[in-house]
């Protein structure tokens, strides 16, 4: 991707938001009134158009706050993975493959998130605006793609309690590359680099204490 091409894009993306896009809350809230079956990972995408990156880093990044069975967490961290290796490695458009345009997300999953997450990334979202945005940007959004691939793999780890950090950390660099944040953006690489730092010392205390038993 050429930075001629992101520029294109950046500029797409302020035509569309003088348009006052509806918010990704908003848009979120929206289908949990709708008394039917949760939506597809494809309907999401669709009704996100351009701001699905972020988006999908705020939705599967929040939903990492639900309590959730062990293991339940792989689930968000996969798609998280392919989302942020897409703009890791430079595409500005979104690709879901079959399986994924299609997995379902439960309604009753996707209320209980809004409920928990809801009022925060309402809040968020009236401070968000766009500041201190490093250029040039498709730099940034690389070094995003890969900060987001980082954290979505501590999301798929299958232990509790590991995927809360690192999907807070995600959630919020959706928000700052929504929003071309660059405060919030700081905030989500500052609690990455903390989650990493804990978990690290979690894993390194388990680890050593296995070999003092054997």
């Amino acid at each position: 991707m050429s930075p001629a091409a992101f520029s294109n894009i950046r500029r797409s993306l302020r035509r569309r938001g003088a348009k006052r896009q509806r918010r990704i809350s908003a848009i979120l809230r929206g289908y949990t009134h709708r008394d039917r079956t949760g939506p597809t990972l494809g309907e999401l995408s669709q009704a996100f158009d351009s701001r699905a990156y972020g988006a999908f880093f705020i939705l599967l990044g929040g939903l990492n706050l639900v309590p959730l069975p062990p293991g339940a967490s792989l689930l968000f961290g996969i798609p998280l993975m392919l989302f942020a290796l897409q703009l890791a490695i430079g595409r500005h458009r979104l690709w879901l493959p079959g399986r994924v345009h299609r997995i379902r997300l439960s309604a009753d999953t996707l209320g209980m998130g809004m409920r928990k997450i809801g009022p925060t990334l309402r809040w968020i979202e009236r401070l968000a605006r766009h500041r201190y945005w490093p250029e040039p940007e498709w730099v940034l959004l690389v070094a995003v793609g890969w900060f987001c691939f980082l954290m979505a793999a501590l999301v798929a780890l299958p232990f509790p309690l590991t995927n809360m950090a690192p999907g807070v950390a995600i959630a919020l660099a959706g928000v700052a590359i929504t929003a071309r944040d660059g405060l919030w953006l700081i905030a989500s690489i500052l609690l990455g680099v903390a989650s990493v730092a804990v978990l690290g010392g979690v894993y390194g205390a388990a680890a050593l204490a296995v070999m003092q038993i054997f």
